[in-house]
């Protein structure tokens, strides 16, 4: 019997309706905005129902005028400073002495946003300004009445105005340099990403095309040999089984580093590597000699990473390319630079199947040696061999 997985529910018409709606609040409002206009219109709202007045109805009004749109006001900084002191204005131009509430908050927050929502800051300044000719305006108008705004109220009024326009202004530049470090971490963890797909996919053509190679050659070698040699058939089949069994647990090894849980960390193949890869080239009929220099051995990981990958490449080449043919590799210091070089000899035999490659064999070692500051080199030799070698600069520790 087979069971299937329950249809995931489907929202009802209503319930996406609802969220429709609450996206759109969120785009022009948010709770604190809310919090803070519904504040401000109690305050003043309550203060033109206690206060006495000639005109109630528009002293309700100017309250609601003044608190409302603070609702928007990081979507509409600019309207909703104009339209906060516009209500002033236009309130003490009506009003005059019998006005009472004094806007004044709700002009420090309008102050607070431009400088902290708006981006040029010659406009912002501008309308940083506005608050002040507003409230000056109203005083000429009898806003204030006998109180008046003299030259210390004046200095106060700029002052309080002018430090919650210099505290939106600081908050925006910490936002932009808290985004830009945001933005950078995110550009450079997407970097490293990149890179490392890079090597993930640089390791597994490695990985495949050194072993399917090894494989083809092997179990042709053993299908030549399968009737009138069956002991040798039967070696290379061993061979066979056991490149393609390594090659399962190096992708393995390599893959399970992609896997969040219970990853497994195993080394690559460095330096101490190079005498298996030897003893495979061996017993596919090759005479091998390899030297590697003392010298050597305290070799990083990625630069010894590299060497191993450069000599299998090279070994593959030759076995695909020259059958049977002597191979001398050799690995030494200079003391700030790394050789390696992988010399074959003409080939012996012809080879048991036409090998045809991806053609990244060379370049993919030129590359492992360029990610090091390193170069590479290979072509013919005079003898009627092939030579590959390579650089990497490795500094005095090496």
């Amino acid at each position: 019997m087979i069971i299937q997985p329950a249809p995931a529910p489907v929202p009802s018409p209503s319930a996406t309706r609802a969220a429709g709606v609450a996206a759109g609040w969120r785009a022009w409002t948010s709770p604190l905005d809310l919090a803070i206009a519904g504040a401000i219109a109690v305050w003043a709202v309550l203060e033109a129902l206690l206060v006495p007045s000639a005109h109630p109805l528009a002293q309700l009004g100017f309250a609601f005028a003044i608190s409302l749109p603070l609702a928007v006001r990081r979507r509409l900084p600019a309207t909703v400073m104009l339209v906060v002191a516009g209500a002033l204005v236009l309130h003490a131009a009506l009003a005059g002495p019998d006005a009472t509430f004094n806007p004044f908050p709700s002009l420090l927050v309008a102050t607070f946003t431009v400088a902290e929502r708006i981006r040029p800051w010659p406009l912002a300044a501008l309308l940083g300004l506005v608050p002040i000719a507003a409230m000056l305006t109203a005083h000429l108008l009898g806003y204030f009445g006998a109180v008046g705004i003299e030259t210390a109220g004046t200095l106060f009024l700029v002052f309080f105005v002018g430090s919650t326009w210099a505290a939106g202004r600081i908050v925006r530049h910490r936002a932009l340099s808290l985004q830009s470090t945001r933005d950078s971490s995110e550009q450079r963890a997407a970097e490293a990403a990149a890179s490392e797909r890079r090597r993930i996919a640089r390791e597994l053509h490695d990985i495949v095309a050194h072993s399917l190679s090894i494989v083809a050659l092997q179990a042709a070698a053993a299908e030549q040999f399968v009737e009138r040699d069956p002991v040798r058939a039967r070696t290379h089949l061993q061979l066979t089984r056991k490149t393609a069994q390594g090659a399962l647990d190096e992708m393995r090894h390599l893959l399970e580093v992609l896997r969040e849980d219970e990853a497994s960390y195993a080394p690559q193949p460095g330096l101490s590597a190079l005498p298996d890869l030897i003893a495979e080239t061996e017993a596919a009929g090759h005479r091998c000699t390899v030297a590697v220099d003392a010298a050597t051995a305290g070799l990083a990981d990625g630069p010894a990473l590299a060497v191993y990958r450069i000599v299998q490449e090279s070994l593959t080449n030759v076995r695909k390319h020259a059958p049977r043919a002597d191979v001398a590799v050799s690995v030494g210091s200079s003391g700030r630079e790394l050789e390696v070089r992988v010399e074959n000899g003409p080939a012996r035999t012809a080879a048991p199947v036409a090998a045809r490659g991806s053609g990244r064999g060379i370049p993919g070692m030129r590359e492992r040696a360029r990610l090091y500051g390193g170069a590479l080199e290979s072509g013919p030799t005079p003898q009627g061999g092939w030579l590959v070698r390579a650089t990497i600069p490795v500094g005095e520790s090496s």
